[in-house]
């Protein structure tokens, strides 16, 4: 089914643009509602608990369960499909639209804002435990509504997305690997083409009759959001899939469907700051599934712990130091073991007939550090997507049944005195036993290893002229990567 289009019903929807609006509308409604219900809850007078509305709030509820952890599967299948609806998204080309339209400046258009976002999210769980209080959440998403509608108004196309949004950035990896994609059917087709509506942003009169009165009115058609040109598209990182480009093509040549795994490895490898950010994300996974193992969370943070204690720090202190850790500096440390194989792999040795002269400068390189690193993690996208999912598998198991009483009472106040006051309910068990989930987990990790070889692979085939050792390297890094997180899982689910 590489295009989907030529199903009738699913042709129809996805070319319906009353479609999409009302989806990404009903997405915005329900964001606002989700600040509305969150914004003045923190904790329940009377009650001694910590963070008693944690999961019983709708509003955490909702954004820390289902959304943070739940879209996981649907980049697993569909790579960036949410950013389909993404309500953020949309209301940030809506904006755009009467705002100033100015380009975002160059040395903003990478990974870098975005994986400054990402650490100060994750300093801000660990300072101000915002994933633990209602009204912290509703202030976070009223936060990303005045950003979004603030970058539409200063810039044009999708802003906000590219500086504010790592969701956006993680897909885009993912949607690398992911089987989904668009693509065009005929490149001679887009070739040939003189009108480019699907980029050149058309404008269209649209005449509406009602007996002897007639109205027109000019309506101009969005363009590429993130300035793509449909034809020019060589992976799925980039392309957020607002189909507008679908939606406006006369020639009916944009297609959308699925494809083989892995499909996107052989364009290259990553851009410097797209490595950083991939860093990131592995650093930040990899503490976050160490929790449920105490010795390997010991390991883990040790080095900003006596960091802390030698410099004399407190908690805070502590907590800066542990976001540069691993956020930073473990993922480098994760993957030198790979990068050091790919290094001893590139040295060459001849034989000389006669004794060498001066150097005469540097030898020269095609490839540099991040160039390496990035081909080395991309390799390994399909274990921290295993790893990921398998983070989203026992939130979603543990966390699920509470939506029943969130919808209930959005509040969160009355299912939590029901609970644990009163006990008059009882809480809700986890949808999977846990001897099934541990072997659902186990195949969830070793397969992500056995995907990360095959990517290997064929990161090995994109290389200009190869590298003897690169498989060997790639390899390294993700079984790294499958240890810590299949001890994880050994200790956790079957030693216990």
């Amino acid at each position: 089914m590489d295009n989907l289009l030529q199903i009738k019903f699913i042709g129809s929807l996805l070319r319906s643009t009353w479609c999409w609006r009302l989806l990404r509308l009903t997405c915005l409604v329900l964001l606002v509602a989700m600040v509305a219900w969150g914004w003045h809850h923190h904790d329940i007078g009377g009650v001694d608990a910590r963070d008693p509305l944690m999961y019983t709030s709708l509003t955490n509820h909702l954004f820390w369960v289902w959304w943070i952890m739940g879209i996981v599967f649907i980049a697993l299948l569909f790579g960036r499909a949410w950013c389909t609806v993404c309500p953020l998204g949309w209301l940030n080309g809506i904006a755009s639209r009467f705002g100033l339209r100015r380009d975002i400046p160059p040395w903003l258009r990478n990974f870098i804002p975005v994986s400054l976002v990402l650490i100060l999210l994750q300093l801000s769980v660990y300072f101000l435990a915002i994933h633990r209080f209602p009204d912290y959440t509703a202030v976070l998403l009223a936060l990303c509504l005045l950003l979004a509608i603030a970058a539409g108004l200063l810039f044009r196309e999708r802003a906000f997305c590219t500086l504010f949004c790592p969701a956006g950035a993680v897909f885009g990896l993912y949607a690398r690997i992911a089987p989904f994609q668009l693509r065009v059917k005929d490149r001679a087709v887009c070739a040939g083409c003189d009108s480019h509506r699907c980029i050149a942003e058309p404008v269209e009169w649209q005449r509406y009759q009602l007996g002897s009165t007639v109205l027109h009115r000019r309506n101009r058609l969005d363009g590429c959001p993130v300035g793509l040109v449909p034809a020019e598209i060589a992976d799925s990182a980039d392309c957020t899939l607002c189909l507008t480009c679908l939606q406006n093509c006369d020639k009916e040549n944009v297609k959308v469907g699925f494809r083989s795994w892995l499909a996107d490895l052989k364009t290259g490898g990553l851009r410097l700051s797209e490595t950083f950010f991939l860093l990131v994300l592995v650093g930040l996974l990899t503490a976050n599934f160490s929790k449920v193992y105490v010795d390997l969370r010991e390991l883990i943070f040790w080095l900003p712990q006596q960091s802390a204690q030698l410099l004399g720090w407190q908690e805070p202190g502590f907590y800066l130091l542990a976001v540069i850790w691993i956020a930073i500096l473990l993922p480098l440390v994760i993957f030198l073991p790979g990068y050091v194989i790919l290094r001893l792999g590139e040295m060459r040795q001849t034989t000389l007939d006669s004794e060498p002269g001066p150097p005469i400068g540097d030898l020269p390189s095609s490839t540099g550090f991040w160039s390496r690193m990035g081909r080395l993690v991309l390799s390994s996208i399909p274990m921290i997507l295993a790893a990921h999912v398998v983070l989203a598998l026992v939130k979603l198991n543990a966390k699920a049944g509470y939506l029943p009483y969130a919808i209930g009472d959005p509040s969160g106040v009355t299912p939590y005195l029901a609970f644990n006051i009163m006990q008059t309910v009882t809480p809700p068990g986890v949808l999977l036993p846990l001897d099934t989930l541990k072997w659902v987990i186990a195949a969830l990790l070793v397969a992500g290893l056995a995907l990360s070889i095959f990517a290997s692979r064929a990161v090995a085939r994109g290389l200009d002229g190869g590298s003897r050792t690169f498989v060997p390297a790639a390899v390294v890094s993700a079984f790294i990567l499958f240890s810590l997180y299949f001890a994880t899982v050994i200790e956790w689910l079957f030693i216990r």
